[in-house]
């Protein structure tokens, strides 16, 4: 099920939010930045960061899911 989201929280773009099955995160489809997940809790302090910043976060998730299949996934730990 999707519904909308207002804007990514990487590039600021409208996109759509992927209600997740499990888990403390908020899936997200950008049509400039993919298809990522960022936890509940990181999303709460993206707003606190310039988008270099938070397009350096989604790089950094994007390593870190290099080698399967997994989503990126943005943490407060990145």
């Amino acid at each position: 099920m999707k519904r909308t989201y207002h804007n990514c929280p990487i590039s600021d773009d409208p996109v759509h939010e992927v209600l997740p099955r499990t888990g403390d995160f908020v899936e997200f489809l950008c049509p400039n930045c993919g298809r990522f997940r960022v936890s509940r809790t990181a999303l709460k302090t993206m707003k606190d960061r310039t988008r270099s910043e938070r397009e350096a976060l989604l790089t950094k998730a994007r390593l870190n899911a290099q080698g399967g299949e997994s989503i990126p996934l943005i943490t407060n730990v990145n």
